[in-house]
């Protein structure tokens, strides 16, 4: 029986497992100043092409890889090219849009304004998978020479998604290690992009290897021991059945799901943990 007192619902942190707890715990950090950055990335990268639980497709249409401190860097990096005004966001994307300004204005699908570029997460939170209105998107953005750009840092830990990256309108996209791990407290992120930008921050960190290789040798120790889905793997069997004990709509994330009526967003990491 599943107690429904452990739903979270002020936050959708990631599951978390005794075995991640256990290697944290054994971890012990040499001297990392020699280790090559470059064949890390080209690890991590296949790495998270390998999922079996989702199909995704398009990897190769964008060949220059960079590391950055978690998607929120890959974020923050294109609020400092564009400015938040200067980014389309649709609502019930990433709450963080919301607290950098309360008065944010979101885009439509009617509304999305041609040449501005639009970031977008994808699994998108509030749909708990990819945005329902996702093919519609990409067709409106394509046609108005929109730059998309994608935080996936939730496709680690999602299901059952199909998506190909290679769209016209798709510039970049990014996916992290934290959900993937419970590594939020070691941010490692890689970032995809369609096109080099010499004068971006984050091209020039890793040209100039100014990268932290202590959270790169922590993250490199993940990918040795667990696949990039390891935990759809291991529960997405009872996350399907504590979604129907408990009268819970299920979703295509791991970590989460909805009420019946899909008004309410919760958490399942203490089920797991």
């Amino acid at each position: 029986m599943y107690n429904k007192k452990l739903l979270i619902n002020d936050g959708l942190p990631p599951l978390t497992t005794d075995a991640f707890d256990k290697l944290r715990a054994n971890i012990s950090v040499p001297d990392c100043r020699t280790l090559n950055l470059e064949v890390f990335k080209k690890e991590a990268v296949e790495h998270c092409q390998k999922t079996t639980v989702n199909k995704l497709v398009g990897f190769d249409a964008f060949p220059n890889h960079d590391i950055v401190a978690g998607c929120q860097q890959y974020i923050d990096n294109l609020i400092s090219k564009n400015g938040l005004t200067g980014l389309q966001i649709f609502e019930h994307d990433y709450n963080y849009y919301k607290k950098l300004d309360p008065t944010i204005k979101y885009v439509t699908v009617d509304t999305l304004d041609a040449g501005k570029p639009l970031l977008i997460a994808m699994p998108f939170p509030g749909h708990l998978g990819t945005h329902r209105e996702m093919e519609q998107i990409l067709k409106v953005c394509n046609e108005k020479n929109i730059d998309v750009h994608l935080d996936c840092a939730w496709l680690v830990s999602a299901f059952d998604i199909e998506f190909n990256f290679d769209q016209p309108c798709v510039k970049s996209f990014a996916m992290s290690f934290s959900k993937a791990y419970s590594l939020h407290w070691n941010k490692v992120a890689i970032r995809w992009t369609r096109e080099e930008d010499s004068q971006d921050t984050v091209t020039i960190l890793n040209k100039t290897s100014a990268v932290s290789r202590l959270t790169v040798y922590v993250a490199k120790q993940y990918m040795e021991q667990f696949p990039i889905d390891h935990l759809c793997q291991q529960y997405k069997d009872e996350y399907f059945k504590i979604c129907k004990e408990l009268k819970l709509r299920p979703s295509n994330i791991i970590h989460a799901c909805f009420s019946i009526d899909r008004k309410f967003l919760y958490g399942l990491q203490k089920f797991f943990y």
